[in-house]
């Protein structure tokens, strides 16, 4: 008896201390400065068309940076950043945010406790500077828009829809015009609006709901340019899709969020109904859009027409990627499916338009990443094992490609005819845990801006622990930087203008995790968390020695064919972005700016880590 009771004592402490390193908080290791990266842009950047209204890519002015969803920046991120604030806990954010010249933050928040519909931030403290009702459309709204105002110094409008209303608001809060969308919803459960769009050629804003109906209205004075919604003829896509977690770990992760945000008007439970949107499960409409400026026309990912899948029981088991034109229709325009590409599966993916139109990219449930023409024939497509859990963000140089799964990120590269794989991210962050890619890729000019947590693995179901923002090297995949974060979001991997990083919180995998590990999992929490550089002498290097590799290109370039004026303008604007960070980062680092601001000449001198103009 006295052997088996010692077995059992050493069987339960061996359990003890095993699960208590199995739920160890994880600690990030120190990232060491590299000196810089080796990437450099070759040949000719792609371009496309510019308009007035269309603000500079200093950080992101739509739900993906700019109209065409590449997720692509001008600026650079800094490799070292600390937490500055956080703010409006309460909140559950799965979208956004977008921020203006100002660096203010603007987001909208889904089932709020309170009638707001768009919320504003001041970036320096967090503080709240003014907010737009929801009227009702409470299930939230997608990223606004921010866009220029030309003739105006300086000066930005910010348009913001929900279902039924839309604003025009300038930075300070003044209500330029207010005005119905022209959507109607007979139920109480009101769809979800994913945001507004621009088409330049006819100077409108674009609303699409989850629901699958389109919205069109006028900049200037948001009077409804469509005679009626326009409406695609798909069905909702099944409720489950097959990559979802296990049942289990819904329900007990649906639990813990009632309790935490309160209970949501949303089937199931807040967790489940997330992990729908992620993976196109559920609705007709499970993400953002794509407006090429070249054309104007709409690209939309969304469910094929009921039929298309041989069953026509009321749900669309295929997705499609439809591509949409406004047509002069009286004294309205019309909307127009000038092309539709259908694909087995739903999608989760926003899709992707490159600068000068002529190429989009799209991923499907199995794992597939498409290019496709402008008329939505099919180029080529490469598998990367598992569904890519976020639009594919896509560079203007180098052909480069950044696409995530659940776990991975993976670089690409468009050879024209076919693709082929780069790398696969060394995600290294925690040496004790399994690392993985926790958001959507940001493309920015000394790295790729992404989010890396530390999970534990039971089964098929990946349970998120801790979770930060750091920086890839484009050349390698290699981790440049990290900062450990406060918690986890579905959106996007926001870089501010001074290249800090700008979170909206929205807990999923960590929701699963906590109703699992309870108290060895840190608090969970909503609102917006804002982290700046804590080293700027090094945030000016890595600007200037981005602006002089853009130089570089400038010179050899020059002459060759296609390498225009756009290009050359396109080149010239983003060295004018690079120095003027360089120059704010040394502003704050309390270094005096020399009175040449020559790229190279700052590279030069800030290129031993650490060392001062």
């Amino acid at each position: 008896m006295k052997k088996l009771l010692l077995v059992i004592a050493v069987i339960a402490l061996a359990t003890f201390f095993a699960w208590r390193e199995f739920t160890q908080a994880p600690v990030a290791r120190t990232i060491a400065d590299d000196g810089g990266t080796r990437w450099r842009p070759e040949g000719n950047p792609t371009v496309g068309a510019s308009n007035a209204h269309i603000a500079t890519p200093i950080t992101f002015r739509t739900m993906h940076v700019g109209l065409n969803n590449t997720d692509q920046l001008w600026i650079a991120t800094a490799p070292e950043q600390e937490l500055a604030w956080v703010a409006e806990q309460q909140l559950y954010i799965p979208e956004g945010p977008t921020m203006d010249d100002r660096g203010q933050i603007y987001f909208s928040p889904l089932y709020p406790p309170e009638d707001v519909s768009l919320v504003v931030l001041d970036p320096d403290t967090g503080k709240r500077l003014w907010s737009l009702p929801h009227k009702g459309d409470n299930k939230g709204a997608g990223a606004p828009l921010i866009m220029d105002t030309p003739g105006e110094a300086s000066a930005q409008t910010i348009y913001h829809a929900t279902f039924h209303w839309a604003w025009a608001v300038t930075p300070d809060g003044q209500i330029l015009w207010h005005r119905p969308t022209g959507l109607q919803y007979a139920g109480a459960d009101v769809p979800h609006a994913w945001g507004v769009n621009y088409v330049p050629q006819h100077d409108a804003l674009t609303v699409v709901t989850g629901n699958g109906e389109i919205a069109v209205l006028d900049r200037i004075t948001g009077a409804q340019r469509l005679a009626a919604p326009f409406a695609l003829p798909g069905e909702n896509a099944a409720q489950t899709a097959r990559h979802m977690p296990s049942d289990w770990v819904l329900e007990r992760g649906d639990r813990l969020a009632e309790e935490h945000f309160g209970k949501m008007p949303v089937e199931d439970g807040l967790l489940t109904s997330m992990v729908r949107i992620i993976y196109g499960a559920g609705s007709e409409v499970s993400n953002f859009y794509a407006v090429d400026p070249n054309s104007g026309r709409l690209y939309l990912a969304a469910t094929a027409p009921d039929e298309v899948d041989g069953d026509e029981d009321g749900v669309s088991a295929n997705g499609a990627l439809y591509a949409l034109e406004l047509v002069g229709n009286g004294d309205k325009l019309g909307l127009l499916i000038v092309a539709r590409y259908d694909f087995d599966g739903g999608t989760g993916s926003t899709p992707t338009v490159s600068n000068d139109g002529q190429r989009l990219y799209l991923t499907d449930e199995n794992g597939n990443v498409m290019a496709l023409d402008r008329d939505l024939k099919e180029i080529w497509r490469i598998n990367v094992g598992e569904q890519v859990a976020a639009s594919v963000a896509v560079s203007a140089d180098n052909g480069e490609l950044y696409v995530v799964t659940r776990k991975d990120i993976f670089k690409l590269w468009d050879r024209g005819s076919h693709a082929e794989m780069a790398w696969a991210a060394e995600l290294d962050v925690f040496p004790q845990h399994v690392n993985v890619n926790t958001l959507t890729p940001t493309i920015t000019a000394n790295g790729i801006a992404v989010a890396i947590g530390a999970s534990r693995e039971l089964g098929d179901n990946s349970l998120l622990l801790e979770n930060g923002f750091g920086l890839l090297d484009r050349e390698t995949g290699k981790v440049r930087g990290y900062v450990q974060g406060v918690e986890e979001g579905i959106a996007v991997t926001v870089v501010a203008p001074d290249g800090g990083f700008t979170i909206a919180h929205s807990p999923v995998r960590r929701l699963a995790s906590k109703a699992i590990f309870a108290d060895a999992i840190s608090p969970l929490m909503g609102g917006v968390s804002r982290y700046k550089p804590s080293n700027y002498s090094r945030l000016a290097r890595e600007a200037s020695c981005a602006a002089a590799a853009i130089s570089d290109r400038q010179s050899t370039q020059r002459g060759q064919p296609g390498y225009n004026k756009a290009a050359r303008q396109w080149d010239d604007a983003q060295i004018q972005a690079l120095m003027t960070q360089a120059a704010n980062a040394l502003a704050q680092a309390r270094v005096a700016v020399p009175a040449n601001p020559s790229p190279h000449s700052w590279c030069d001198q800030l290129q031993t880590a650490g060392s001062t103009l």
